[in-house]
């Protein structure tokens, strides 16, 4: 049995969480919504506590949770650190939650921003490919009639042709790509050893609720 409930955005955040804790503590937590009950639920956004209806199904959860003392977690994206700090603090006052903003707790920024940071050193490469495509586009905007500027693509792109470069092309391979079905166990793609300083700050703040005191 889970010894927290934790919420996330997204179906990304929850399989990166579900393999960094079972990698760190031997932890297996089973992934829901808040329309199925699991350890790590889905609230499809970050505006899980600004949305009404959001809210009608949350609440009733964190009244649960307070009444059992089972801790509550929610692990967002920054984005802009400052800004959605501010409002998860006063949210988790009226809540009773603790939260962790992806990637650091400190910078700007959303758990494609950590990835990047996890890939496996000898697969360094594919990224610099992909800032050569950046650069690229940008030189280039000046040659454009319509509207003088290109779109780069979103880091959960960069991280989906991260996984294509080095995946092969049969099915069962492909389906590793998807955010669900995603290994970052896998040494030869990802670094998520609790010993890796990326990791730090997050790890800091799950031990409390995981680790066995020795």
């Amino acid at each position: 049995m889970s010894p927290v409930q934790i919420f996330v955005e997204g179906v990304a955040d929850q399989k990166f969480l579900q393999d960094v804790i079972f990698e760190w503590y031997g932890v297996e937590m089973a992934l829901g919504s808040m329309y199925k009950a699991g350890d790590i639920l889905e609230l499809e956004g970050k505006d899980a506590f600004d949305s009404a209806n959001k809210r009608k199904r949350l609440i009733p959860i964190f009244q649960t949770l307070a009444i059992t003392r089972k801790p509550a977690l929610v692990i967002f994206d920054a984005d802009d650190f400052s800004a959605n700090h501010a409002n998860l603090l006063a949210h988790s006052q009226t809540h009773g939650f603790r939260f962790f903003l992806f990637p650091n707790h400190e910078l700007d920024g959303d758990l494609e921003t950590l990835l990047e940071s996890l890939i496996h050193p000898g697969n360094q490469v594919i990224f610099d490919c992909w800032q050569a495509y950046e650069d690229c586009l940008k030189s280039k905007e000046t040659a454009m009639t319509n509207t003088g500027k290109f779109t780069t693509p979103a880091r959960k792109t960069k991280i989906y042709a991260y996984l294509e470069a080095l995946l092969d092309d049969s099915d069962s391979q492909k389906e590793k790509i998807k955010e669900r079905k995603r290994d970052y166990r896998e040494v030869k793609h990802w670094n998520i050893a609790p010993t890796n300083p990326v990791l730090k700050p997050l790890k800091d703040f799950l031990d409390p609720f995981f680790a066995v005191p020795m």
